[in-house]
């Protein structure tokens, strides 16, 4: 059976493979293609998720920057082409990076609250809160952490 032998490291993998494909399919359609928003965002969509899948360990938000930055230099060199920027369509390949980090906060939210559902947030560091923190006891409450010294 083929889902037996898959693995996460051969879904980076394929992804990495399908990423220059994809940001090249994503260039293309915004460049030669002169879609409309919603074909723009559907690709830019496609494009976030196979970068995301290809590295895995760079944060997600610096990602889905990259890919706004790369989309809103592919949307100044259409307007150089053609002498006008579509900001409709700019906008909503903004809005689908925008969309996607957020899910990505929510589900950090939720993997927090799987976790450790009655920490107080602001006890919790930003990254590595649930690596680095020894296990709570049930007698005891959580008590903050000491600040490091600037």
């Amino acid at each position: 059976m083929m889902s037996s032998l898959l693995t996460p490291r051969f879904l980076v993998n394929a992804a990495r493979l399908a990423l220059l494909p994809c940001l090249g399919g994503l260039a293309a359609v915004i460049l030669g293609f002169d879609a409309s928003p919603a074909c723009a965002a559907a690709a830019t969509f496609l494009a976030a998720i196979v970068m995301l899948q290809a590295a895995p360990k760079v944060r997600a938000a610096d990602m889905l920057g990259i890919l706004a930055l790369v989309v809103t230099m592919l949307e100044w060199v259409h307007a150089g082409m053609t002498g006008g920027i579509d900001f409709v369509r700019w906008q909503a390949v903004i809005a689908v990076s925008g969309a996607m980090a957020l899910l990505l906060k929510i589900q950090h939210f939720r993997s927090l609250a799987r976790e450790d559902p009655y920490v107080p947030l602001r006890h919790l560091e930003r990254r590595g809160a649930l690596l680095s923190r020894p296990p709570l006891r049930t007698d005891e409450t959580p008590a903050p952490r000491a600040r490091r010294a600037a």
